[in-house]
């Protein structure tokens, strides 16, 4: 029997509508007991803006835990007879739009497949019903195997990393607990003393014991403003400590993920990222400040409750299960709708960078208006959200008020009762009302500290998706842990090939060999590999297949941190940062390295150039070089790359915007660089390749040598059109 329960406690939702395949991979495994994070799934599946191929699926399935097997079934008839556990779909809704569902089997009482769908729910579909929306009749079996990982590892990995996050805090945090204790207790004297002022004091005119009263309490009241102050000030120190901790943490986690990490995410969800910290900081303070207040507050007030009368403290006490049950009614809706407003939070943010980032296109093209009207309706959509979500809490707000209108109400008359029985005296009813005025806030607190938890639970779910994932490699403080006696000599490829996930394959069999000293030209036109290439040589993808030695020893047994500082790196597509030329040169503490680098550049030539800038080497570039020329910002770039002094240059159209003027100042440079430094340009200029001692040509996914310069140039030169 197939439980409709378990199936709806473990369906993952879909977060967009590219996330319905890893949706449909996160629900199996939490199906069977595991977890992963969306985030760890859309990297192994490769998907991206527009969603992910079964191929993506298998592949990440066979990483984290599962036996995969892709099938295609003859009719449906074969989920109900052949088919052992649940299923992926590859369906398609409404004729056009292509999906990914979980066909978890066939109920046999209800004649209906139950199938779970990370855009809807948990639906059924009758055998006809699913036969429409599944024509291409493939599916994604799914085993689980031996390294398949529980999700009670995850859960103890989560809670050992809030807690390493907040461990320097335990001793702030007991201070603060106490002094709100302290302040808890003290709140009490202007309840006790109001029945006294009114029960003994005033009948008896006693002018003596009223002066020392208001005395006593002035001192109670200002040594309570300043238990709160010490307790705010430790509280705010705190914050900043965690914000600063968390964010450092979450950072530089995020900086040592692999590059295809980044290939597939908006800057702007990076951002909302970092802004979840805030509400997870305000959760650490509730509960070690507020909810230890107000627990204290209602015990306490409650107990003295029952000192008046039981009657009094009985009816105090439903104030807890009737707020409770508000709390439990609204719960669902206001973390669907907290969790609702993050997501689309997240969109708006991205939206706004992406826009900002691309103004210089929708400027040449005339498009402001078309992109104001798409950022008005995703910034729409997020104003929606809140208005729910804030419609959802007026609601709440004022079934509590209600609730706490009659509690008030029939307090009152109660006490008003026992009064005119002369079974209560007026100060003590006073009291009453006073401390009845300090318990229903403090239960309501209490009530809804369940549904801060499940926020602040939501932003540390999506933090801990970035945050926990594998680095690349240990980070580490400094260059310095390169290694100094390591020396490049040869680089060799053999039958290398290369896909993205769920992708076809991009590179296939590739063959190529390196040495110092060597120049090696890569030909071939747009689209067919020459920039991945050089990414995999950077070690930021890794290879489906083939082999690599550094010096005839396995690539692998080179850590990345010394094979990267090994390389000198001038990419298609150059980023500047917004700082002077000195910091684009160096990258680091310019003010100690300031007279190295223009004694770098006078040495190599780009002083000719350099100190023609406005300011010269001082002179802001502007965010991503937005002052500067195509030909200048190669420039720049290939300065940055020869500052660390590389041992192999790794060169992707280094020259496509220059004049050729600078171009043969660059290929010069290259011929004096030559004798002791390994070069692979990419290129689609012949020309460039004239100093070359081979070139290779990237065409059907493979690499074809073509010969050495010479023989490059003559077979341009006799396919040229004849000019009269």
């Amino acid at each position: 029997m197939i439980s409709r329960k378990h199936i709806q406690r473990t369906l993952i939702r879909q977060q967009g509508q590219a996330d319905c395949g890893v949706a449909c991979l996160a629900s199996l495994l939490a199906y069977y007991g595991g977890h992963s994070r969306l985030e760890r799934l859309r990297e192994l599946s490769g998907t991206d803006t527009q969603g992910t191929t079964l191929l993506g699926l298998h592949q990440a399935a066979s990483q984290i835990g599962f036996d995969a097997e892709g099938l295609e079934a003859d009719s449906v008839e074969n989920l109900k007879t052949d088919v052992d556990g649940p299923v992926i779909l590859h369906v398609l809704i409404e004729n056009r739009l292509q999906h990914y569902v979980v066909c978890y089997g066939w109920n046999a009482d209800t004649q209906q497949f139950i199938i779970g769908d990370p855009a809807r729910g948990v639906i059924s579909y009758t055998t006809d019903e699913l036969t429409a929306i599944w024509p291409s009749r493939v599916l994604l079996a799914l085993t689980p195997n031996a390294s398949f990982r529980q999700q009670s590892d995850e859960k103890r990995a989560k809670h050992r990393w809030l807690l390493g996050l907040i461990q320097d805090d335990a001793p702030l945090l007991a201070i603060a607990t106490g002094l709100g204790i302290i302040t808890a207790a003290l709140g009490l004297s202007t309840a006790i003393f109001s029945q006294k002022l009114i029960d003994n004091i005033l009948p008896k005119h006693d002018t003596k014991r009223l002066v020392l009263g208001l005395m006593l309490l002035a001192v109670l009241l200002v040594a309570r403003a300043v238990v709160n102050y010490l307790r705010g000030f430790l509280l705010n120190r705190q914050s900043r400590d965690f914000n600063n901790r968390i964010i450092n943490r979450f950072y530089d986690a995020l900086l040592h993920l692999p590059k295809s990490f980044f290939d597939s995410r908006k800057t702007g969800e990076l951002i909302a990222r970092l802004n979840d910290t805030g509400r997870i900081q305000r959760t650490i303070s509730h509960l070690t400040g507020a909810v230890v207040i107000n627990t204290l507050v209602v015990l306490v007030s409650v107990g003295y409750l029952f000192t008046y009368s039981v009657w009094v403290g009985m009816l105090s006490l439903l104030s807890i299960p009737l707020y409770g049950g508000l709390v439990w009614r609204f719960h669902k809706r206001i973390t669907n709708g907290q969790r609702d407003v993050m997501a689309a939070s997240a969109h708006t943010e991205s939206n706004y960078v992406d826009t900002i980032q691309g103004v210089d296109v929708i400027k040449a093209t005339n498009r402001e208006s078309f992109f104001a009207g798409i950022t008005q309706a995703i910034y729409g959509r997020f104003q929606e959200q809140v208005y729910n979500l804030g419609r959802v809490g007026l609601q709440f707000n004022l079934s509590a008020e209600i609730s706490s209108a009659v509690l008030i109400s029939g307090l009152i008359a109660l006490t008003s009762v026992l009064v005119v029985q002369q079974s209560l005296q007026l100060g003590e009813m006073m009291a009453i009302l006073t401390l009845v005025g300090s318990i229903l806030p403090a239960v309501a607190a209490l009530a809804l500290t369940n549904i801060q938890l499940q926020e602040a639970n939501v932003a540390f779910e999506r933090m801990y998706e970035y945050a926990y994932l594998t680095p690349e490699h240990e980070p580490v403080d400094t260059l310095a842990a390169f290694s100094p006696v390591f020396t490049f000599e040869s680089l060799t490829l053999r039958d290398l090939s290369f896909r993205f996930p769920g992708r076809p394959c991009l590179l296939e069999n590739v063959s190529l060999e390196i040495r110092r000293g060597e120049f090696v030209a890569l030909l071939g036109e747009s689209g067919r590999g020459k920039s991945t290439l050089l990414q995999v040589l950077q070690r930021f993808y890794t290879p489906e297949a083939g082999q690599i030695k550094i010096n005839n020893t396995d690539w692998y047994d080179v850590d990345i941190t010394t094979w990267r500082h090994t390389l000198g790196v001038v990419p298609q597509h150059v980023k500047l940062f917004n700082g002077t030329l000195l910091d684009n040169i160096c990258l680091g503490n310019t003010t100690d390295e300031a007279a190295q680098i223009i004694r770098f550049c006078h040495q190599y030539g780009f002083s000719q150039y350099f100190e023609q800038f406005p300011q010269s080497y001082l002179t802001l570039l502007g965010e991503d070089g937005v002052s500067l020329s195509g030909g200048q910002r190669q420039l720049v770039a290939l300065a940055r790359a020869l500052y660390k002094n590389p041992q192999l240059l790794l060169l992707d159209e280094p020259t496509a915007a220059m004049d050729r003027h600078t171009e043969q100042f660059v290929l010069n440079l290259l011929e004096q660089l030559r004798p002791d430094t390994g070069i692979l340009l990419i290129t689609h200029k012949p020309q460039t390749t004239q100093q070359a001692n081979r070139v290779y040509e990237l065409d059907n996914k493979t690499l074809q040598l073509v010969g050495n310069a010479n023989r490059v140039m003559k077979h341009e030169n006799a396919i040229e059109p004849a000019v009269a």
